[in-house]
């Protein structure tokens, strides 16, 4: 259940590793007028959540990556026990709080713009997410066209999950999300001083992956694909894929099947959605306004999953090598030119 984007919704989770961000939905809707979105996801992990709000591109008008942050909005979560949580903008359109969500709780935001429209989602109730195995990594070749009609044989890493809900009093339904880092060293002739960075990497990007366990007979899952991505120097030290699974509502699974059956996914990442697909957000003073985007609540369980060359067995060559001969790239010098790197190393690296 994979839908190939140019980019993809972070999940929010990844939190102050690695941010949030939403979809561009692209439809015909021959209509040359701006939309609110609103993206956020609450889950009961205890971190900073994010919305955020925006208007879409122009639609109609071709001009995809022309958004506009919604700025001065009033934003709060509610639940069905009286609990009122006020986000504050953090910055342009994004409004934050650190809270955790509570399993049995039913929640929804409210949200009022500084020109007085109010958008809630619809309640849903955060249903605890069942247990992550330890995911699948594994090199496989993968059959590409050229646009010489010419075909190629590309090495990919592919990342596979696997879950057992055979111990969840009702089958839930799935949606995985994966980020990642990866080890960079650098090296040049008469290197000194040499440095490791530590690359922030969103790999999971141009997938959607959706997952109803009642297709289950035992609760049992293995080896379900969840993304490839090109097996090439990032693989040469040590990757660190960061899983989520959240355990989503069945009208959130239904909307991301509507996402992958019914529209062409085309654009950047962080382009809102000007398309029609119809998600939980609604205009209690105009049932005509159409509201774009998906307030989630989910349950989430998360694993860390290590990979590297030595442990798969396949050659990955690293970026910089100095006694190769080849022409050196200039962050083989200096490797905190690679955009998202540190040379900090995160606490929870394996050596």
């Amino acid at each position: 259940m994979q839908i190939k984007f140019q980019h993809l919704l972070l999940a929010a989770l990844t939190g102050l590793l690695f941010g949030s961000c939403i979809d561009e939905i692209r439809l015909d809707t021959g209509d040359a007028r701006q939309l609110l979105v609103v993206d956020g996801l609450l889950s009961d992990s205890l971190q900073v959540h994010d919305i955020r709000l925006n208007y879409s591109a122009l639609l109609g008008l071709g001009l995809d990556h022309i958004k506009e942050p919604v700025t001065g909005a009033t934003v709060r979560v509610l639940d069905d026990a009286g609990g009122i949580f006020d986000f504050t903008e953090t910055a342009s359109g994004v409004y934050s709080r650190l809270m955790k969500g509570e399993a049995g709780k039913a929640y929804h935001v409210e949200i009022k713009t500084a020109d007085e429209k109010t958008i809630r989602s619809t309640p849903a109730v955060l249903a605890q997410a069942p247990p992550l195995l330890p995911a699948t990594a594994k090199v496989v070749e993968e059959l590409t066209i050229s646009q010489a009609g010419t075909s190629l044989y590309d090495k990919r890493l592919a990342l596979e999950m696997n879950t057992d809900v055979s111990a969840m009093p009702e089958r839930p339904y799935l949606r995985w999300r994966a980020t990642g880092e990866y080890e960079f060293g650098e090296d040049y002739p008469g290197i000194i001083d040499r440095k490791i960075c530590y690359v922030k990497n969103t790999v999971d990007l141009n997938n959607i992956k959706v997952f109803d366990t009642n297709s289950l007979a035992d609760g049992l899952l293995f080896d379900e694909p969840l993304l490839t991505t090109k097996y090439d120097y990032r693989f040469a030290y040590m990757y660190c894929f960061h899983i989520f699974q959240y355990s989503i509502s069945e009208a959130e699974y239904q909307y991301w099947r509507d996402v992958r059956d019914n529209v062409t996914i085309d654009g950047s990442l962080f382009d809102p959605p000007p398309g029609t697909v119809t998600g939980n957000l609604y205009n209690p003073d105009d049932p005509n306004d159409q509201i774009l985007g998906y307030f989630s609540v989910a349950g989430v369980h998360y694993k860390r999953h290590f990979v590297s060359a030595a442990q798969l067995g396949v050659s990955a060559p690293p970026r910089c090598r100095s006694w190769s001969g080849q022409p050196q790239y200039s962050e083989c010098r200096d490797c905190t030119q690679i955009q998202n790197s540190s040379v900090e190393r995160p606490w929870y690296w394996e050596p």
